[in-house]
């Protein structure tokens, strides 16, 4: 989960996230303006308030089609993450809500969380009560009812908050190494594997809001990948509804990790390239379909990462056919506790960092569109050029109908950049507005609307306050001026 790289803040990002914190106390006052702004522009509807979804609704299931996932009502659920991996052991009661609290308010609606933690707690396994997960330590056979208990309740407070616990039951480990559990199930056998699945699936099964997550930052060798699917059988056999992915090695997947097993209904990608959206369009075109999310990639405090690549991440897995994605933060994945790499703030500090800002603004674009029709576009058929390369490359995604286009244009400095459309690939007139991801801004760009003829040069707006330059472009054709 956390141990591939070398993660540490440099200056410039430092400096940019106390100057972004800033507008921590400004978010609402933002939002209310997004709000207010949007059906000006095009009579897009306000989008709902950032307070998630009710408990009841959290059973997660499978689009009809397959590509993204929907809550109980049939509504279609983005996934809008965070990566709090020892909630469960590290933080306190008064911690644990707090953070809670904090998410919700942002909008966050899912979370991955590790039901054991093998190294990242001040007293692994333990909680901060001093609750061990067994009764003999490293046994899975000997689960410790106290304990399971405790974590029930954690898992059951957070979807009080409309948060989906993506739940970690059996973390493998880094390699197989002494951060997660892997060599304590292997040679604990399959038949206590078992069991310990089978106590798992049948504790958690009467809470809507999980989604079970195998496996663990490897991917074992074929031999050893029963510890994978003998937990996820085992689990299914006592809770045969909550949806299940898996955890594997860096840059893959977790059908091309595990194969095409029946347990594994929801996909992902996990990885650090730097052109990570190639292999997410090749999840969204993989056979047979499954809906898939960013699950892991450079964490924001980690990998002297800035926030424009935190931005760049989580846009590009939007337009690449991802039903949602996952924030990283560092100190935030393990509250302070043990961790692998320095960190510069506090996790309360992290809460408000630019990484959190950002997600919000993002969801705030995407919830009031019809993201989850939206398709990566084939070879460049509608931003035709200006488009870029490597880091710079702008991605597109449009609606079957033709009437919505979404693009987002990586940072590359202060500067302007030129994008040329073909505006016959849309309807008619078309709304175009820039969007800033940065403030949740909108501007609507000179000239707009536009005929659906030919085609059509931008240029975005160049700096967007914050020393970079990334935008979101957003043609409509969807509502008639």
């Amino acid at each position: 989960m956390r141990a591939y790289g070398w993660r540490r803040f440099s200056h410039i990002a430092r400096q940019e996230i106390k100057m972004r914190t800033r507008f921590a106390g400004r978010l609402a006052r933002l939002v209310l303006t997004a709000v207010i702004w949007w059906p000006a522009l095009g009579g897009l509807t306000a989008a709902p308030k950032a307070s998630n979804a009710p408990t009841a609704d959290l059973r997660l299931k499978l689009s009809s089609n397959g590509r993204y996932l929907v809550d109980q009502q049939g509504k279609p659920f983005l996934v809008v993450g965070d990566s709090p991996w020892s909630l469960i052991v590290q933080p306190d009661e008064k911690d644990r809500e707090i953070y809670l609290q904090d998410r919700e308010k942002r909008g966050f609606n899912s979370i991955i969380v590790n039901l054991l933690e093998h190294k990242f707690c001040t007293s692994p396994p333990k909680t901060r009560a001093g609750l061990a997960p067994f009764n003999t330590p490293g046994d899975f056979s000997t689960p410790n009812d106290a304990y399971f208990d405790f974590a029930h309740q954690v898992v059951e407070r957070a979807g009080a908050h409309g948060i989906v616990v993506w739940l970690a039951p059996g973390y493998l480990g880094f390699k197989g190494g002494d951060e997660g559990f892997f060599r304590e199930i292997k040679a604990g056998g399959r038949e206590k594997l078992r069991a310990y699945g089978r106590y798992v699936g049948k504790r958690f099964k009467d809470l809507p809001n999980i989604v079970w997550i195998l496996g663990g930052d490897y991917t074992p060798e074929a031999s050893d990948q029963w510890v994978v699917n003998e937990l996820a059988r085992a689990i299914r056999e006592e809770d045969p509804t909550h949806l299940m992915t898996a955890h594997h090695a860096p840059e893959g997947s977790a059908v091309g990790a595990f194969g095409e097993q029946e347990w594994l209904t929801v996909d992902n990608f996990y990885g650090y390239q730097k052109t990570m959206f190639r292999p997410m369009l090749e999840q969204y075109l993989r056979k047979p379909v499954r809906p898939f999310v960013l699950l892991e990639t450079t964490y924001e405090g980690e990998h002297n990462s800035t926030p424009d690549l935190i931005r760049r991440q989580a846009y590009w897995a939007m337009l690449s056919g991802a039903c949602g994605q996952f924030l990283g933060n560092n100190p935030l994945w393990h509250f302070d506790g043990p961790g692998l790499f320095p960190f510069t703030m506090t996790w309360q500090q992290a809460l408000g960092a630019a990484g959190s800002l950002d997600m919000a603004f993002l969801r705030e674009v995407f919830i009031r569109l019809p993201w989850q029709q939206l398709a990566p576009e084939d070879n460049h058929a509608i931003l035709v050029e200006g488009y870029g390369s490597d880091t710079a490359t702008a991605l597109t995604a449009q609606t079957p109908d033709g009437k919505l286009a979404v693009t987002y244009i990586p940072s590359t400095g202060t500067g302007e950049r030129e994008l040329t459309v073909a505006m016959d690939r849309l309807g008619k007139p078309v709304t175009a507005r820039w969007y800033n991801p940065t403030n949740g801004r909108f501007i609507e760009a000179k000239g707009s609307p536009y005929a659906n003829l030919a085609t059509h040069r931008f240029r975005t707006p160049g700096d967007n306050g914050t020393g970079t330059n990334d935008w979101v472009l957003i043609l409509d054709a969807r509502y008639p001026r």
